[in-house]
């Protein structure tokens, strides 16, 4: 059972989300994938050495089905496990799937509350991991791209600031509709997933010359979906094991980490500063 609550039935539409609540960070996820996680906490840390007060962290990637929105509840999970005062917003209000991860609902989200900011209360949900809240994304607007970009959004931001160490901004993918983009300028960086075995090359530089083209500073590049099993980190079994071993010293930076070792990762995260991507 995740930190976040009960089971949730498990209809056709829901064994996939099922699957991947499977994933959700907790004091019992696999020794690798919490030292991947803070190995990127710390790198995120790192890319913002300057910011000063609330970060605002918008996680996007160029198509669907690449893992950020996993990535992103991960990574709140993450600081609030670090004793930060985290913010998680569920920005894609076209396809929102945050709910249906932490089995939450609310009449009250995101777009709701850019209409009308007096819903802040309301909209704000707190979970049972201390220092973690979600906005979720409220009812499918006719216009997500004009509500995420409009200066109620900006206004909202500054005011959620003064109360978070950190807000994260599940978004759209980039090449799918503008949302990622408009909300880019509005954060202190952006984190960009890449899916092995699944991102085109063409999309992610498409996405990214969008990103950029909007002044989006790009922190650098979560990579998830490595086949654990074949990669090994470069080692032979034996030493493999004996490397294990090491406990919190077993990684070197460039590495990446998996939930398991008997079936490839759904969701690695490592992330490459961006002067190691180019």
């Amino acid at each position: 059972m995740s930190i976040f609550g009960k089971k949730g039935k498990r209809t056709q539409k829901g064994r996939s989300i099922q699957t991947e609540r499977k994933h959700l960070l907790s004091p019992k996820s696999d020794f690798f994938i919490r030292e991947a996680y803070k190995t990127l906490r710390t790198n995120v840390s790192f890319a913002l050495p300057d910011e000063e007060g609330c970060k605002v962290i918008v996680v996007t990637s160029s198509m669907q089905g690449e893992g950020k929105s996993i990535t992103a509840l991960n990574m709140a999970i993450s600081h609030a496990m670090a004793d930060r005062k985290v913010l998680l917003i569920d920005c894609d209000l076209r396809r929102p799937k945050l709910a249906r991860l932490l089995q939450m609902g609310s009449k009250v989200g995101l777009s709701n509350l850019i209409v009308n900011p007096r819903l802040l209360d309301e909209a704000i949900k707190h979970t049972r991991l201390s220092g973690l809240d979600v906005i979720l994304s409220g009812n499918v607007p006719p216009n997500p791209s004009e509500l995420l970009g409009s200066g109620r959004m900006d206004a909202l931001l500054e005011q959620l600031k003064e109360h978070y160490d950190y807000i994260f901004l599940d978004s759209p993918p980039v090449n799918m509709v503008t949302d990622a983009v408009v909300l880019a300028p509005k954060s202190d960086g952006v984190i960009f997933l890449v899916r092995a075995g699944r991102s085109e090359r063409g999309a992610v530089v498409h996405a990214v010359e969008q990103l950029e083209y909007a002044k989006a500073k790009i922190l650098g590049f979560v990579l998830n979906g490595v086949d654990v099993q074949r990669a090994r980190y470069g080692y032979r079994k034996g030493h493999y094991r004996r490397y294990f071993r090491y406990g919190k010293y077993q990684y070197a930076r460039g590495y990446r980490y998996g939930y398991s070792s008997t079936m490839p990762s759904p969701y690695v995260a490592d992330i490459l500063q961006d002067e190691d991507a180019t």
